[in-house]
């Protein structure tokens, strides 16, 4: 069974979302810097504020290697295979 078709249509649906989720987090992870870099009364949650925002990054590079994923998929899929 060939599952190009399907799999380039559901790698289009995916990357819309991250498009759509990646803004949020980034919103988010924006809020959490400024936070951190205006907590002055406890380093402990400053800490704990750099460890929310270094996960925040992490997600981010997840989603980055996800897409990279989608685009080679795409580009495995137009290939042409002898049979």
């Amino acid at each position: 069974m060939d599952t190009r078709v399907e799999a380039q249509k559901l790698a289009k649906e995916v990357f819309v979302k991250l498009l759509e989720c990646g803004t949020e987090i980034d919103e988010y992870y924006r809020k959490y810097r400024e936070l951190r870099l205006l907590e002055d009364k406890s380093p402990s949650f400053q800490t704990a504020l750099i460890n929310v925002e270094h996960a925040f990054f992490m997600v981010v590079q997840s989603m980055n290697i996800l897409k990279e994923q989608l685009k080679l998929l795409e580009v495995a899929a137009k290939k042409q295979e002898i049979e």
